[in-house]
């Protein structure tokens, strides 16, 4: 096999085995993300956190901390819609997981 055909058939596998990496993460990214909502949604109480931090450019992140049962949790995730124009150091409305306290579903997803 000549040096050319060898180049062309290394960087397509490389290319091919990037995008499956790509495309695996992405699919657990989803997976994890739905296991929370379901989660939730199976046993779930309402509570307060305050944001502290929110990120509306690169993307949209938002980080709550809250307390249950007097221990207090940290959440980093996205957020879909922020219609009262929350900020940081703001209190936001939540539902938690009975069972996980730390997987929480805020006011700021669609889900909510």
């Amino acid at each position: 096999m000549n040096k050319k055909l060898q180049l062309v058939l290394f960087n397509l596998g490389l290319a091919l085995a990037i995008f499956g990496a790509l495309y695996w993460f992405g699919q657990k990214w989803d997976r994890d993300i739905q296991e929370r909502i379901d989660t939730v949604n199976k046993d779930y109480k309402y509570g307060k956190g305050i944001i502290a931090d929110l990120y509306s450019y690169n993307g949209h992140s938002v980080e709550i901390k809250y307390l249950v049962r007097n221990k207090e949790y940290e959440f980093s995730g996205g957020w879909d819609k922020n219609p009262n124009a929350l900020g940081e150091g703001d209190s936001i409305r939540l539902r938690y997981s009975t069972v996980k306290p730390e997987l929480i579903i805020s006011e700021l997803e669609d889900e909510y």
